[in-house]
């Protein structure tokens, strides 16, 4: 177990850049989407260290739909670690599949609008050293994973989801309410630069997924 951070525990200030989040982002983050993403980074750190080749990392509020199948698919990726960099096990209300390999039984897909969702993913060690790269976060942890491309990283999900997100059954989720308060507080210029960024995340994003697929039908 690794701990993660209190929403208002003074080191994030470290971890972040409000500069970068308005110039780089569509909305600024919450204060605990901050320490989500640090305690991300932290297990990241720590991995890193361990020496090991992947890490599966897990939220506090993740559930196991199907163990069967969670475990063959660790076992396919393990096995094939050429193919892949992140694989995510659950995706929040996934889009259209624009991309798809096979990895022994286990399908792994791309979609045309990536996913949010980081409550279950397996990592290889050089995708970690990737993102921690990055000395300041301005994105949330499955933001950044959606900009796949900005870390030379392929970030694949795992079709159907083994995993979910169980906050509901949990009380709620604790990030919703600080969201929703940033929503309506929300100012008419920062949404249409947010609708500039997403175009360009847009056409980023078709770029990566032909590149990615391309070089799979090339290995």
């Amino acid at each position: 177990f690794i701990d993660g951070y209190c929403k208002t525990d003074p080191a994030l200030d470290k971890h972040y850049s409000s500069l970068m989040n308005v110039l780089l982002h569509k909305r600024s983050l919450t204060p605990g989407e901050i320490a989500v993403y640090a305690g991300h980074r932290r297990i990241w750190r720590a991995f890193v260290e361990s020496g090991l080749d992947y890490a599966l990392v897990l939220e506090d509020d993740f559930r196991v739909l199907d163990r069967a199948r969670l475990l063959a698919s660790m076992r396919d990726l393990t096995a094939h670690p050429d193919d892949w960099d992140v694989v995510k096990f659950f995706d929040y209300r996934p889009k259209t599949v624009v991309a798809s390999l096979q990895i022994g039984a286990t399908t792994a897909v791309a979609h045309k609008y990536p996913a949010s969702g980081a409550v279950a993913y397996l990592i290889g060690a050089q995708a970690a050293r990737a993102l921690l790269a990055r000395r300041r976060i301005f994105r949330a942890i499955d933001e950044d994973l959606s900009h796949p491309w900005e870390f030379s990283i392929r970030v694949w999900s795992t079709e159907p989801n083994t995993v979910e997100e169980a906050s509901q059954n949990l009380g709620g989720s604790i990030l919703e309410q600080d969201r929703e308060r940033l929503r309506k507080n929300r100012r008419m210029l920062r949404s249409l630069w947010g609708n500039v960024l997403q175009g360009v995340k847009l056409a980023r994003s078709l770029l990566y997924r032909r590149k990615l697929t391309a070089r799979r039908g090339r290995s």
